[in-house]
């Protein structure tokens, strides 16, 4: 929601170039956009809550752990079931570093009060990346620090490059290999870039280090449930592999960490608890989107990926630029890639920068699940002028 509304503020900055006037005097107002999120949240949960109501479905809140396989006790309050879901989710990562408590995380950052006119942000995932471009959009100076030898170690070769094209124009610091050594009281950074110490001063220090599972306050261990990387370790059906009447979702089950995926998984998972074994999780097409300013979109196999397995592939890469719905929008920063088989013509990755990526993507995905090879879905009519225009076209091209 914070991305979302920050996006907007600079998209309308940039309406001078397509003859808007005074938009260059726009502003944020933090502390109103902060408190439209908490309004908005407060008002889904209750929606939620009173879903669950209308359907029997009793609320009990509190600190829960296991007592036995099939006991669980809230504060002190036993409850019993024959079949139980953990649906834990996740909670922000702190590195073991000194002054680690001294900075921010994820969940924090989204309640500061005042935006901070310095970030630096420690990790280059899709966190990192995500409130790295929001907080740049918004005018803060954001430096982000990754350990690894490069940001978003899950995208496309040639999606990561535009991506750090365009954080260079957004004037954010991205550093590689980096060791971060401390994080002082002043919120001053100390780090080994290249084998040289360097520091990074800052008003917030942003750790995007991972969020691991929130399993284990649950004590697991009494209800003989085995736990991997510090989620419950499944099967196909998303039912402990220790204590089958036992299934876990979403974070809790460690597969991907994306919100949509426990929307699919908690339906699956409740199925199959009640009903018996009859659903199995399916991730042979999984689309996903970073939301960066512009955002990224993929599902299926990088053309690094497809390499390694040793398949023949045709790439197809088609800009933004070539998008007239971009160019009449403003919106051309971008690029759309295909990967597809050559000997089949099957799509086995579509990948996506650029403005509404998160939606576009989605088209290909359904495309692949139906089967649809690159040249039928290149040949197919679709509404135009379009940004959705742009992956048939990539469809087309090559």
């Amino acid at each position: 929601m914070l991305v979302s509304t920050i996006e907007l503020f600079w998209r309308a900055r940039e309406g001078r170039k397509l003859g808007l006037k005074g938009t260059e005097n726009l502003a944020l107002d933090w502390k109103a956009i902060i408190e439209r999120k908490d309004r908005i949240v407060q008002s889904w949960s209750k929606g939620k809550e009173a879903g669950l109501s209308a359907l029997g479905i009793a609320i009990v809140r509190g600190k829960a752990k296991f007592v036995a396989p099939r006991e669980i006790t809230v504060d002190g309050k036993k409850i019993s079931a024959e079949k139980i879901i953990i649906a834990t989710g996740s909670k922000p990562g702190r590195p073991d570093i000194p002054g680690a408590a001294l900075a921010i995380t994820s969940d924090e950052l989204i309640h500061l009060k005042e935006q901070p006119a310095r970030l630096v942000v420690v990790g280059g995932g899709f966190i990192g990346l995500e409130f790295g471009f929001a907080l740049a959009r918004a005018d803060s100076k954001v430096t982000l620090l990754q350990s690894g030898p490069q940001i978003g170690p899950a995208l496309d070769d040639a999606i990561r490059d535009l991506l750090l094209k365009i954080a260079r124009e957004a004037e954010i610091d991205i550093l590689t290999g980096v060791e971060v050594r401390s994080i002082s009281k002043d919120k001053t950074v100390e780090a080994q870039v290249v084998g040289k110490t360097q520091s990074f001063p800052a008003d917030q220090v942003l750790l995007a280090t991972g969020r691991p599972s929130n399993v284990s306050p649950l004590q697991p261990q009494a209800a003989g449930v085995d736990v991997e990387r510090k989620a419950v370790k499944v099967n196909e059906y998303l039912q402990s592999v220790s204590a089958p009447h036992i299934y876990a979702v979403g974070d809790a089950a460690g597969k991907h960490q994306h919100t949509p995926v426990a929307w699919y998984e908690g339906p699956l998972a409740a199925h199959n608890a009640l009903k018996g074994n009859e659903r199995k999780v399916d991730f042979s097409i999984f689309p996903s989107a970073i939301f960066t300013i512009p955002a990224i979109g993929q599902v299926g196999l990088t053309q690094k990926e497809a390499l390694s397995r040793g398949l023949k592939i045709k790439v197809s890469n088609l800009s933004y630029d070539y998008n007239p719905a971009a160019g009449v929008r403003n919106e051309t920063e971008g690029l759309v890639k295909v990967i597809a088989e050559e000997q089949t013509d099957r799509i086995l990755g579509l990948h996506v920068i650029g403005a509404h990526a998160e939606d576009i993507v989605q088209l290909g995905a359904v495309a692949m699940r139906g089967g649809l090879k690159k040249s039928e879905m290149g040949s197919m009519h679709y509404v135009f002028p379009t940004l959705g225009g742009a992956i048939f076209d990539a469809m087309a091209a090559g």
